[in-house]
């Protein structure tokens, strides 16, 4: 059974929209960062990014906030505006 939960799970991650473009995000925020977040941090609404992390990680993106945006538009060829932070 454990098994079968695992195989759903790649499922419905692999299923969900924008799941390339939430990878490159999160590897473009560690490259520039240094901070690893997870994919379910970070949400594509419209042309804003959303993250929900630790203050901690939000203070650190913020500082690095315009690189990180050009970097992603660049990478997602998606026309992502600004960062909303939860």
């Amino acid at each position: 059974m454990l098994n079968l939960d695992s195989l759903l799970g790649r499922f419905r991650k692999s299923l969900g929209r924008n799941v390339l473009a939430k990878e490159a995000i999160v590897e473009t925020i560690e490259f520039t960062t240094g901070i690893k977040l997870k994919d379910e941090e970070v949400d594509i609404k419209e042309f804003v990014l959303e993250i929900s992390t630790s203050p901690i990680k939000k203070n650190e993106i913020k500082l690095h906030e315009e690189e990180i945006l050009s970097l992603v538009r660049t990478r997602t060829n998606q026309n992502i505006r600004k960062i909303f932070y939860k």
